[in-house]
């Protein structure tokens, strides 16, 4: 293989230098904000393969606290729009990829970083949990692993659902928040798996269950905005009845009421369900059987926008959306049409932001504060399901007015 020139490289001697500062002037902040700790790390030479569990926001930070070394990690589109977009490629050329898509491009990205020596961070789930649990995650990580032949480390990020759950607003004070690395296998022990046998390994490593640790997190605000996750209440069946207040959260249709408590519990237990996790994996199961048998899902108060990677999102002109079993649409100044089956794939994005990918294009909704963006996450991929398991096939939807030909 020719040898790169040092301005082909990825890698740049400066990276060095800004982790480094990065890790002095960031830590004691991690500390004082989130009480959070960064165990070091073992001495890693070479290139390797880092995974983190994703349960906050400043997840790349603190998982970068742990290593001596730059870490160049996997970011989404939304990261390339920003203002100081260039600054931060600058200081730490992260890896450009699309959510919930296949991309080569990142994946050639990570072959060039490994074979400079660098360290590549990614958290397979490609996305923040919502419900304390892994979001799905895919066997591609195992692919990358088994393609780069480098160490792969296993990092676990504990009390970050606790501390700074991805549906609410504020930080909570907990008692424990910690990361460090659970497991670094090697290329001549997963050589001898299959891909699905070291993906079950990965899955397994990286599970983390805040709510199950006994652990307590305070805040006078730590419910609010719990409708960004639970959407659907068990009790009466109603979508987008949730509302939360302080420590607590209530259906406005049927009136039941229960507390976020401490220890990450909903007290009393609505219809059985004590952890978000079981009552998400509930809707989850629900909501596209409603949607296939009639409902329609819809929010108002929303921007529908263009995210161009580089380049400033472009607004559309859409104030709301609806889902239906064949069509999501947009209205506002302008209507749009999407027929799901032209549509690739749903992502949520952030705390109130969904993505979805269709002619060529990365769209996106941002709704207002409760604004739940997974519930068509969850429509969308179960609408699919249904269609794969023999169930009716959405029918092309008749675009009025709608700007997304090609």
């Amino acid at each position: 293989m020719p040898k790169e020139s040092k301005k082909e490289r990825w890698t740049k001697p400066r990276h060095k230098a800004v982790f480094a500062f990065l890790r002095a002037v960031m830590t004691p902040f991690f500390k004082l904000k989130y009480n959070y700790r960064a165990i070091p790390a073992p001495k890693i030479d070479g290139p390797c393969l880092i995974l983190n569990n994703h349960q906050a926001t400043m997840d790349p930070f603190f998982v970068a606290a742990s290593f001596k070394r730059p870490l160049y990690f996997f970011a989404s589109d939304d990261l390339f729009n920003l203002k100081v977009s260039p600054l931060i490629r600058w200081l730490v050329n992260p890896i450009p990829k699309s959510k919930s898509l296949s991309d080569l491009n990142a994946v050639r990205t990570a072959l060039k970083v490994f074979r400079e020596g660098g360290a590549v961070s990614i958290a397979p789930e490609g996305n923040r949990t919502l419900s304390g649990r892994l979001w799905e995650m895919n066997d591609s990580i195992a692919k990358l692993a088994k393609l780069s032949k480098v160490p792969v480390v296993i990092y676990n990020l504990f009390g970050g659902y606790g501390t700074d759950p991805r549906w609410g607003d504020g930080i909570r004070r907990g008692t424990k928040y910690e990361g460090r690395v659970k497991r670094i296998i090697y290329p001549d022990e997963y050589a001898k798996m299959s891909v699905s046998q070291l993906f079950e390994v990965i899955k397994s490593e990286l599970a983390v269950d805040d709510a199950s640790s006994g652990e307590r997190y305070k805040s006078r605000r730590r419910a609010e905005y719990i409708e960004r996750a639970l959407y659907m209440c068990p009790a009466c069946g109603k979508v987008g009845t949730i509302y939360s207040h302080g420590t607590r959260f209530t259906c406005k249709s049927c009136g039941v009421s229960a507390e976020y408590t401490e220890d990450l519990r909903i007290s009393p237990p609505v219809c059985g369900y004590e952890r978000i996790y079981d009552w998400y994996e509930w809707e989850r199961g629900e909501i596209a059987e409603k949607v296939q048998d009639g409902l329609k899902v819809e929010d108002d108060g929303i921007l529908f926008r263009e995210s161009v990677k580089f380049r400033k999102k472009v607004d559309l002109g859409g104030r709301a959306v609806s889902i239906d079993r064949d069509n999501l649409y947009i209205t506002g100044e302008k209507k749009y049409v999407y027929a799901l089956k032209d549509i690739i794939s749903v992502t949520a994005v952030g705390k109130r932001k969904l993505n979805f990918y269709c002619g060529g294009k990365t769209l996106q909704i941002k709704g207002g504060p409760r604004f739940c963006a997974v519930k068509y996450v969850h429509i969308f991929d179960g609408l699919k399901a249904i269609e794969n398991e023999g169930g009716q096939e959405a029918t092309p939807a008749k675009d009025a007015d709608s700007e997304d030909k090609e």
